[in-house]
């Protein structure tokens, strides 16, 4: 497997930088230390690009989104984003969102646990948090959680993401030749897209027919596409770019990645990690009763509750250290260029962040590297945590491109686990036969089957 192949290297060679090549496709240098990060992610962020490798290899899905470009266009893209994430209300609507949809989410668990039925954990949480995601982000309900069936765009979201990682481990005449002819896994990419295409579509016309019937043509910036159409319409270029249809498609495509797919991974790897250390379990339940006595069994935690539960805070760090949602941040370089430890970087390489592989680094995070262990967060004479490095712990990128709703996905995920972990023992089924797919993130690869039991609240069990 492909990021443990990566940290089997970086294990071997000491953490120091490592090339690797191959036929077809570009010199790739991989780094596995905070102080290379810090190189490329902050100390020469203008020398370290997406890189035209990239972003044509994630043209396909991304288009010219956030994710797929350098430059002006990036800008312009993040600081119109962040205006969303740094509302206040931001943080209170969300809350209600996240609260309304988990209910749902419990009923389904419930149901599984009264009729002793396993259930597929990680493809419930991808319903849940595109359903969270696209109406806090875009205001409208996708109706993903409550069916019996899954949403085809799903499904096609996951297929075009895992095609597209492909692409860089072959040579780009051969997949462009696939894609030409519409054969193999460009040929199914192909379709995938258009089922992708057609639902975006539906979320900007929701979008924009809610905008009308404000009555107004600006809609106060309460979602992401309000946010863009109202910067394009006051805009030089608002012609050019409302005449483009792909424009908010593609914003919506990559704010969708950002928002359903990394939050579903990370609550996914959470509960995989619980099922392997009771003990820790067990911590974060004694954490939740000493510190919310007057929650509820059926009430619902509120967003200054879960702010208080510190070790809850270090065991979801933990779980995205050693399973982050972007297992490695590609880049290139526009000129030669010199590494603080002195490694030289010659113009136009590829880089691979291993942000994966740094998470096991002995060298980084010490002999326990590979051990989930929540108290390396803590910081044991002060019961509070530990101020770690964003170049060391990567998992939500560093310097500016640090993801804009980290905030969002951790109070995201604080809410629903102790909303679940009040109510329901969840244990993963066969946890050593689990493992990761490849993709552009860190899905679980198939099924990641549990069984739901009852819990009696309040315990410390």
């Amino acid at each position: 497997d492909m990021h443990d192949f990566t940290t089997q290297l970086g294990k071997q060679f000491n953490a120091e930088p490592v090339v690797v090549q191959a036929l077809g496709i570009p010199l790739n240098l991989i780094l596995f230390t905070p102080e290379a990060f810090e190189d490329v992610l902050k100390t020469q962020f203008h020398n370290f690009e997406k890189g035209p490798f990239m972003c044509e290899n994630l043209r396909d899905l991304l288009g010219e989104g956030i994710f797929a470009v350098d430059g002006d266009p990036w800008v312009h893209q993040r600081k119109t984003a962040s205006n969303l994430f740094t509302m206040r209300t931001l943080r209170d609507s969300m809350t209600t969102v996240i609260q309304r949809h988990a209910v749902t989410l419990y009923k389904i668990l419930q149901r599984a646990s009264d009729n002793h039925k396993t259930v597929d954990l990680f493809k419930l949480f991808n319903r849940f948090t595109i359903e969270a995601f696209a109406e806090i982000g875009f205001g409208v309900h996708m109706g993903c959680l409550g069916s019996n069936e899954e949403h085809p765009f799903q499904k096609a979201f996951d297929h075009a993401q895992r095609a597209l990682r492909f692409r860089f481990t072959r040579p780009g005449w051969f997949w462009k030749a696939q894609r030409w002819l519409g054969l193999g896994v460009e040929g199914q990419l192909q379709r995938d897209i258009e089922v992708i295409d057609k639902t975006v579509l539906e979320i900007v016309e929701k979008a924009l027919a809610q905008r009308v019937s404000h009555g107004c043509k600006e809609k106060k910036g309460g979602d992401i596409v309000s946010l863009f159409l109202n910067r394009v319409s006051s805009s030089l270029d608002a012609e050019e770019h409302q005449l483009d249809p792909n424009y908010l498609r593609n914003i919506v495509v990559n704010f969708l990645i950002a928002g359903r797919d990394t939050t579903a991974q990370a609550l996914s790897w959470f509960f995989f990690n619980l099922s392997k250390t009771p003990r820790v379990e067990a911590a974060i339940r004694k954490e939740i009763v000493d510190n919310l006595a007057t929650f509820e069994i059926d009430g619902t935690p509120t967003m200054q509750d879960v702010s208080e539960l510190v070790y809850l805070e270090a065991a979801l760090k933990e779980t995205l250290r050693l399973h982050p949602s972007v297992p490695v941040e590609p880049k290139q370089t526009l000129e030669d260029t010199t590494l603080s430890d002195g490694t030289f970087v010659p113009a136009g390489s590829a880089i691979g962040l291993a942000t994966y592989a740094m998470g096991r680094m002995t060298k980084v995070w010490g002999p326990d590297a590979e051990e989930f262990k929540p108290e390396r967060w803590i910081d044991s004479s002060t019961g509070k945590l530990v101020a770690v490095s964003a170049y060391k712990f990567a998992s939500f990128n560093a310097g500016p491109r640090m993801c804009l709703g980290m905030n969002l996905a951790m109070l995201e995920m604080k809410l629903v686990i102790v909303g679940l972990l009040s109510r329901f023992h969840i244990e993963v089924l066969n946890p050593e036969d689990v493992t990761y797919d490849l993709s552009l993130t860190l899905p679980v690869k198939g099924a990641l089957n549990v069984k739901v039991s009852h819990h009696l609240w309040p315990a410390h069990a």
